[in-house]
């Protein structure tokens, strides 16, 4: 093997990180300390040409594969133990073309970088509210965030990619071309290929009024029964993610409320500002702080800071997708929450409107009648699998299986066979298929896995919490 990988470091345009780099250590991690793996080797690519080797290369040594862009899964599929990685994070082209609408878009790119860009152009994609995520995994697991309810889901909004094989065919993928597989790579696209160039469709976007709302841990039943029914009327130009939580001690959040059990409502409009008052009024009522104003969008999506030293903190998060917020459900989640420690939060986004008038079966991503999701995190330090600290987690999640659509792929903390297939519901024997044809061998497994048709065996992983 040896002789390969100095073979391959000859060829690449980047970079061929083995155990014994001086930067091997720093690279193997993903942004959740929980994982802790060693690959074989670690391949930063610049190029397709890079990924074309790299995959012959673990064709030849029998290596399973892992991708990585952003690296944040919280399953940490960006890295692996005992395989390759294909390091895409040095690859962030972006071209915008204003004319069109349209952005090209390098697998190595961030949100955040991907916002400054169309924004220039006073244009955005659909994308998460957080700047330093990849795009790559986000929007081949579907892709959620505030636009979505106006515009679809990330990878609604994907027109066309092109896609490296692990037979080291270059392919452009699009409805013309190979609408079967174009179907797959919107929700479960990380099973059959590297995608080396995301295509994706802009949408006018010139800013938002958006902010912050909270209340102390008293007002937090009636506050997410008010949002709740809040959002069953508002237009789709409106979102709102909410957060129950121990507020840490940010700026904009009064003092009484530094340490203590609180909510934060996130409400967001982007129509015509002089409406915003009359959409977001009725949330604002009794709240303690209120910073709701008019912004750019690209000051909104860093409206929150990312969580602190990640290379240290261990994540379980895990997100279910929901067709309602009954008062049930919500009772026994705050009941919960109330009895656990400062390391567990809930965090409800609303879903619907556009994500919702796509046809069913358009894409991978299969719950489209879902009008929210609920996110059930735990985050410390210390110890990677203190079971202790994830006990709150994983039972919520277990009370959350009676009400729940499915799982939400780019949320699924562990290798867990049984939630991949309900991740992707009705269209799993049709992916199964893709796979088949695709990777046939399994060796893209470091992910929402799907096996190929014709294999039962699934990737190496942890075995199931609950």
């Amino acid at each position: 093997m040896r002789e390969l990988f100095s073979a391959l470091q000859q060829v690449l345009e980047g970079d061929l990180l083995l155990p014994q780099h001086a930067e091997y250590e720093v690279a193997r991690r993903v942004r959740n300390a929980r994982i802790d793996c060693r690959p074989t080797a670690i391949v930063r690519c610049v190029s397709v040409q890079d990924i074309q080797q790299s995959l012959q290369l673990a064709e030849i040594q029998q290596l399973p594969v892992a991708l990585r862009g952003g690296g944040a899964h919280v399953a940490g599929y960006g890295t692996c133990q005992d395989g390759l990685v294909l390091d895409l994070s040095r690859m962030k082209q972006i071209a915008i073309d204003p004319d069109k609408r349209l952005a090209h878009v390098a697998p190595g790119t961030t949100w955040g970088e991907l916002d400054a860009a169309t924004q220039a152009y006073g244009l955005a994609v659909p994308g998460p509210r957080n700047p330093t995520i990849g795009i790559a995994g986000h929007t081949l697991g579907g892709g959620v965030g505030d636009l979505s309810r106006q515009f679809g889901l990330t990878s609604d909004n994907l027109v066309s990619c092109e896609l490296v094989t692990l037979s080291g065919d270059v392919l452009e993928v699009n409805p013309q071309h190979d609408a079967e597989l174009f179907w797959g790579l919107r929700g479960a696209g990380a099973n059959f290929g590297v995608v080396s160039r995301f295509t994706f469709q802009l949408h006018p976007v010139e800013g938002v009024v958006a902010g912050v709302l909270a209340w102390p841990a008293r007002d937090i039943p009636v506050v997410l029964r008010r949002a709740r029914n809040w959002l069953a009327q508002a237009p789709d130009q409106a979102s709102l993610i909410a957060l129950v939580w121990t507020a840490p001690p940010l700026p904009f959040l009064p003092e009484s409320l530094h340490f203590e059990r609180s909510i934060m409502l996130i409400p967001t409009w982007f129509g015509a500002p002089e409406q915003a008052e009359q959409v977001l009024a009725p949330l604002k009522v009794g709240a303690l702080c209120d910073t709701l104003q008019p912004m750019r969008y690209v000051d909104y999506q860093r409206l929150l800071p990312s969580a602190p030293n990640y290379l240290q903190q261990h994540v379980y998060n895990r997100g279910e997708l929901l067709r309602e917020l009954d008062d049930d459900t919500l009772e026994r989640l705050l009941a919960l929450f109330q009895r656990a420690g400062p390391n567990f939060s809930l965090v409800f986004g609303a879903l619907g409107g556009a994500i919702a008038r796509a046809p069913a079966g358009a894409t991978a991503f299969a719950h489209r009648d879902a009008n929210w999701f609920v996110e059930v995190c735990a985050q410390w330090y210390g110890e990677p699998d203190n079971p202790a600290m994830l006990a709150p987690a994983i039972e919520a999640w277990q009370q959350l299986q009676a009400v729940s659509c499915g799982p939400y792929a780019n949320l699924l903390p562990d290798h867990e066979p049984r939630w991949a297939q309900a991740t992707y519901g009705s269209g799993w024997a049709r992916l199964a298929a893709l796979k088949q044809r695709f990777d046939p061998t399994n060796r893209l497994c470091f992910n929402v896995n799907i096996p190929p048709r014709s294999s039962r065996a699934m990737a190496p992983g942890k075995e199931d919490l609950a």
